[in-house]
């Protein structure tokens, strides 16, 4: 994790692999380059002409994570084999996001994000002289994700 600072050595990101395992994708992200966790809701617009002001109602909520990676073909833990690996499946795993106290690596009671995701792609790209896939996960399944403590 070199060349991050204290912040972005506290944060871990997790995906399982094409066989259900879980794999820590932390050393191959980009520093700055996650955006998401938590939920973000539609607007419905719900005014009438009688009102003098605008009316919303909270709409379906959306829970979209990015993140940059860059190139690991390492066997079963590298980035590009955790992301190549869902090619060929459903591309749906757990995506789990870890925040530490305090710049320290997460432990029992920290704060986690975690559901079932679906991978959109993992495009490479060349990023400051260096190559990245560009991730984008969205949630699949009945179940929404959501804020849990690390166990």
């Amino acid at each position: 994790m070199a060349g991050k600072n204290k912040v972005e050595k506290s944060f871990r990101i997790q995906f399982d692999d094409s066989g259900g395992t879980a794999r820590d994708l932390s050393g191959d992200l980009v520093p700055g380059s996650v955006s998401g966790g938590g939920f973000t809701f539609d607007e419905a617009d719900m005014t009438g002409v009688s009102n003098a002001n605008y009316n919303y109602l909270r709409g379906h909520a959306m829970s979209e994570i990015t993140a940059t990676f860059h190139l690991n073909d390492t066997a079963t833990t590298g980035a590009t084999t955790v992301i190549n690996g869902h090619n060929a499946g459903t591309g749906i795993g757990t995506l789990t996001l870890q925040w530490g106290a305090s710049g320290a690596a997460p432990t029992t009671g920290d704060l986690e994000w975690e559901g079932e995701y679906v991978i959109f792609g993992g495009p490479i790209s060349l990023d400051g002289n260096k190559f990245v896939h560009q991730c984008t996960f969205k949630p699949t399944g009945s179940t929404a994700p959501a804020f849990g403590t690390v166990s």
